[in-house]
């Protein structure tokens, strides 16, 4: 299994030039006219590939799953900010850390 984006951020990371792959794991060159998956560099990174998403996208869908999102926090912020009202911002992040809390205890 794979999980195109974090292969292909994993790629680049290595310093590999490609135009992308695809959930079978076929890798093409920077033209995208060749196949490279075969290549001992790319083939090192393909063997190491975890395809679990990444800890912060967990962590945000996790976060929208208990309402916290970009716009609540937006919100929060501004009233903390412009009126000295900590009530909501307070409630978001005790909702974080709860989320946070289960995510560290699961490994």
């Amino acid at each position: 299994m794979i999980n195109v984006d974090k292969l292909h951020n994993e790629l680049e990371s290595a310093g590999i030039e490609i135009s992308g792959c695809d959930s079978n794991g076929v890798v093409w060159d920077l033209e995208g006219k060749k196949q490279i998956q075969d290549r001992s560099d790319v083939l090192s990174v393909i063997e190491a590939h975890d395809p679990a998403p990444p800890l912060d996208d967990i962590r945000k869908y996790e976060y929208q799953k208990v309402g916290v999102n970009t716009e609540s926090m937006v919100f929060a912020l501004w009233k903390k900010v412009m009126s000295s009202d900590s009530t909501d911002a307070d409630a978001l992040q005790s909702l974080m850390d709860g989320v946070d809390d289960a995510i560290k205890s699961l490994g």
